[in-house]
């Protein structure tokens, strides 16, 4: 099976007549935390977009040059009387062996245009299935169809249906085993449409201390680290290693929640934050990873814009007169009254790097004389909290195409509650000058960086690679040959 994918960084050399894929083996390797559910409208963190890539399908997929291919759907959207007709293909089977039909893409389009991320969809009036073909109303043109189309939110489930622990998908890998506290088992998919995948099995952990992942990897008892060959300084791994990098299209972001709502829903206290965070101290909360500090929830390979040296470093005065200007209209705000203020930032306890983005954040609330406590808690915990607005603050993370800039404009404002982006986008494009100044004067969330995922491996797993959106493409690795122990002195 092949895929399109992206390559930034290996620093292992791999000779092409000694790696050839062949079926068979497990492997291990991990998430960037907990993920909280499989249902694919609902994902929002990288380890759950990452995981529904290999258990679910969508329409479309996008390939080198940011180019939509044919995926589920047979090819690409026709105009036909004033719809988009798109043919599907035959004979797809779900894990459960019943026939994927069109029905399924019906009801599962449907769904996604009542849940959160209704905003991939948001110009889309009306579907429809006429046997196999879909029937589309919309004001997209073709390509930005299949581009949408190719979001995460818009795979097909077994009926439209919600999925719970074990979700029924017609991916690669099918869901063996959940096991909340750390771990989850995916098996190969025999009757996979598009060639089975090469691993039997693929087991993905996560970890609640920052060393944990790589002394699993150290020891010789994972084949992948996504936080680096050794947990001590001069020890080395049991096995060689070299890594693999992506893209830097994972946005950190600080959010805002409800508990003190007259303080977080306030525009200038919002400035206020983001100017006082001094971003250029972030580029060290990684374990090594590429990083581009940002104040725009669009990469600049997408056309926003990139951060000059000033913008790396707080603004003070200009965070103290935004804060002066919320003090006006919110009353704990006020200089006799903000010693009271207390705010709680929530963090998943299974992202090790979000403590430390969320100190520099309490450090930024320092700077403005507001007290602040850090909560870490567990990834459901966050999520359920966040929904009910039970929170100050929180750290959280987003994930798009890099190059889509109307992808990153919608999961923005929605992930801040922001219904702009998703008015927009049911006109067609938004228009990225217009959204920055909107963005600037909302502040739905606060972007902090996009950090890109570097993958370590032993030198037996081949074909590691990345997709557009920095999702490790899992269900194209192999084991090959047994791993080289690691030399004296190198990883």
């Amino acid at each position: 099976m092949k895929r399109a994918a992206l390559i930034l960084i290996a620093t292992v050399a791999l000779a092409h007549g000694e790696s050839r894929p062949r079926y068979g083996g497990t492997l291990e390797g991990s998430l960037l935390g907990a993920p909280v559910t499989l249902d694919p409208p609902l994902a929002q963190a990288h380890a759950e977009i990452t995981t529904v890539d290999l258990v679910f399908d969508t329409l479309y997929r996008i390939g080198a040059g940011d180019v939509p291919t044919p995926h589920l759907a047979a090819g690409m959207p026709v105009l036909v009387n004033g719809k988009l007709e798109i043919p599907l293909r035959r004979g797809v089977r779900f894990h459960d062996n019943s026939v994927l039909t069109g029905a399924d893409i019906w009801a599962s389009l449907e769904r996604v245009r009542t849940t959160p991320a209704r905003w991939t969809l948001a110009a889309v009036t009306s579907v429809g299935a006429n046997g196999d073909v879909l029937e589309v109303g919309t004001t997209l043109s073709p390509i930005d169809l299949a581009k949408a189309l190719s979001l995460p939110a818009t795979a097909i489930t077994k009926g439209g249906k919600a999925q719970a622990d074990r979700p029924i998908g017609s991916g690669p890998f099918f869901v063996e085993s959940w096991d909340k506290k750390g771990r989850l088992v995916l098996r190969a998919f025999d009757a996979y449409f598009a060639g089975r995948p090469y691993l039997d099995q693929l087991t993905l952990r996560w970890y609640d201390t920052p060393d944990g992942e790589a002394r699993q990897f150290e020891k010789g008892d994972a084949q992948l680290s996504a936080r680096g060959v050794a947990v001590f300084t001069g020890v080395q791994p049991k096995f060689r290693a070299g890594f693999v990098e992506g893209p830097a299209s994972l946005l950190v972001y600080v959010g805002f929640g409800r508990a003190h709502l007259d303080v977080t829903a306030d525009r200038s206290f919002r400035r206020a934050l983001d100017r006082a965070l001094a971003r250029g101290t972030l580029a060290s909360v990684t374990s090594g990873e590429r990083v581009v500090l940002a104040r725009s929830p669009v990469p600049v390979e997408a056309g926003g814009p990139a951060l000059d040296a000033a913008g790396k470093g707080d603004d003070l005065a200009g965070a103290k007169a935004a804060l002066a200007d919320a003090a006006k209209r919110v009353k704990p705000l006020a200089p006799d009254r903000l010693a009271a203020l207390k705010l709680e930032i929530l963090i998943e306890e299974t992202r090790p790097d979000d403590r430390e983005l969320a100190e520099r954040t309490a450090y930024a609330l320092t700077k403005l004389g507001i007290a602040s406590v850090i909560t870490a808690v567990p990834a459901a915990t966050l999520r359920d909290r966040v929904r009910k607005g039970d929170c100050d603050l929180w750290i959280g993370q987003l994930a798009a195409p890099v190059t889509a800039a109307n992808a990153w404009w919608g999961a923005a404002f929605a992930a801040g509650g922001d219904p702009w982006a998703e008015q927009r986008l049911a006109a067609g494009a938004i228009d990225s000058s217009a959204a920055q100044k909107v963005f600037a004067e909302r502040l739905p969330i606060v972007p902090l960086m996009f950090r890109s995922v570097r993958i370590w491996h032993r030198t037996d797993v081949r074909g590691l690679a990345f997709d557009g959106t920095g999702r490790p493409d899992y269900a194209a690795m192999f084991l090959y040959g047994e791993p080289a122990r690691a030399l004296k002195g190198k990883p």
